[in-house]
């Protein structure tokens, strides 16, 4: 993935703008789909609809094309199917008739055959991206849809994609089907509740942010307090599963091995087959603050909180989507290490005073709740089994 600013907006006015107009004369195939991963291997939305594909024999009539950052994430490929690294993917998409992103998109407009759908890595979100940032990427238009969960969304996307609101189709995202109907399923039952939580990268050497200056692995939470917060979780018989971001820089970080909680890097939980989606539909709370998750999560319907001490800085610094984000956080917001455990003592104790809250938030953000979203994103791209 190029990461310098400056020679993105250099390639999109030179090499790419020369792309895009072989792109309008090569003719496109109706038979070949290509997804495309911005960074490291097949995730986001793409693992999903990629397995929903092949689970229901669309590889029988497609050719897929995965494309991700580099060989290391090739995988052993189904039957006709193929991984690809970015280089190569741009001879795919100047065949393809249905192309997928996430997380990052080739810079080539589209043909008039070519159904290019944008899905980003996140779509119901908080803070902001595209042009709507402080980092000025150019261009940010080169698909034919984006989808939005609802229509909340159409404008904020228009204005951060450059792009027009009719190019945004409300479509929720195919990685919160498995909220519906998890796939694994995990044996809890030695706790008397489990809370996940999801803290967003504030840092990130990978993709050059700095967003806040709360540097620590958990917001709040040095490393000499995991010992005391393991206790309370101890005390209330609650395991807490801590999934650090991707994105997120890792400093000093180390697996840590307490009775309670559980902090995984994202290599760790993938490596140890753990799912975010499978675990948000067992998981009993859950704890977020400005990523997707928090809103995502809004599905289940089971309570929340937002550890969020850094908000100003992070809205001068990264900005929000909405005038006011909290108008969106229907849970706890916590703000310090007693509010945390005040939180722990409320969802261990069932108080959960945010329940009407969260369905009228869920319905302003999510028009979907049927777990049908890898079928509706297929039916817009016309793909047909």
């Amino acid at each position: 993935m190029i990461k310098n600013v400056a020679l993105k907006k250099i390639l999109k006015g030179t090499i790419f703008k020369g792309i895009t107009l072989i792109n309008k004369i090569i003719p496109k195939d109706e038979k070949i789909v290509l997804l495309y991963m911005g960074n490291k291997g097949l995730g986001f939305n793409l693992r999903p609809l990629y397995n929903y594909l092949i689970d229901n024999d669309y590889n029988k009539k497609y050719k897929i094309i995965c494309s991700v950052e580099s060989k290391q994430f090739f995988e052993e490929a189904d039957e006709n199917v193929l991984f690809v690294d970015h280089f190569d993917a741009i001879r795919w998409y100047l065949r393809a008739s249905h192309v997928f992103y996430t997380a990052g998109q080739l810079p080539i407009k589209p043909n008039h055959d070519q159904i290019v759908i944008h899905m980003n890595h996140g779509i119901t979100d908080y803070k902001t991206v595209g042009a709507l940032t402080r980092i000025d990427n150019g261009d940010e238009f080169f698909f034919t849809h984006m989808i939005a969960p609802a229509e909340i969304y159409r404008p904020i996307f228009a204005a951060e994609y450059l792009c027009s609101e009719n190019n945004i189709v409300i479509c929720g995202e195919p990685m919160v089907d498995k909220i519906n109907a998890p796939q694994k399923i995990y044996d809890f039952k030695i706790y008397n509740k489990v809370l996940l939580w999801m803290p967003t990268f504030r840092q990130s050497d990978y993709l050059g942010y700095d967003d806040s200056n709360f540097d620590q692995i958990l917001p709040l939470f040095d490393e000499s307090q995991y010992k005391e917060l393991n206790s309370c979780l101890l005390k209330y018989n609650c395991l807490l599963i801590v999934k650090i971001h991707p994105s997120q820089s890792l400093g000093n970080y180390e697996r840590n091995n307490y009775s309670h909680l559980k902090i995984y890097s994202n290599e760790d939980f993938v490596n140890f087959g753990m799912d975010v989606y499978d675990l948000m539909a067992q998981v009993d709370g859950l704890i977020g603050d400005y990523s997707s998750a928090s809103l995502q999560f809004l599905l289940t319907n089971k309570p929340l909180a937002y550890v969020i001490p850094d908000i100003e800085e992070y809205r001068t610094k990264r900005g929000f989507v909405f005038e006011n984000p909290l108008d969106y956080m229907p849970g706890h917001h916590i703000y310090n290490v007693e509010e945390f455990y005040k939180f722990i003592d409320d969802f261990m104790n069932d108080y959960d005073v945010y329940k009407d809250e969260r369905v009228r938030v869920k319905n302003i953000i999510h028009k979907f709740d049927d777990g049908n979203n890898c079928e509706r994103i297929l039916g817009i791209s016309n793909i047909k089994i």
